[in-house]
């Protein structure tokens, strides 16, 4: 068996560079929000999802008060 002290480990990591052995980052792009009617009615719709959720009592949904029905268009 080959045993490696952990100073030479040190030393070795000390003494070497990872230039050009990794791929160069692309470059961080910085972009402002810009609303727009599908944003805010995603958003709309979140919150008052937030605010349905919040106000509810346990158990969420009981199986008992469920009720199905059918939506037509004629």
């Amino acid at each position: 068996t080959h045993s490696v002290d952990e100073k030479q480990v040190i030393d070795f990591i000390k003494s070497t560079t990872l230039v050009g052995l990794l791929p160069v980052p692309h470059p961080i792009v910085i972009r402002k929000y810009q609303p727009n009617k599908f944003t805010c009615l995603w958003f709309t719709a979140f919150q008052w999802g937030v605010i349905f959720m919040h106000n509810q009592s346990i158990p969420l949904f009981d199986g008992k008060h469920v009720k199905l029905f059918l939506v037509q268009q004629v």
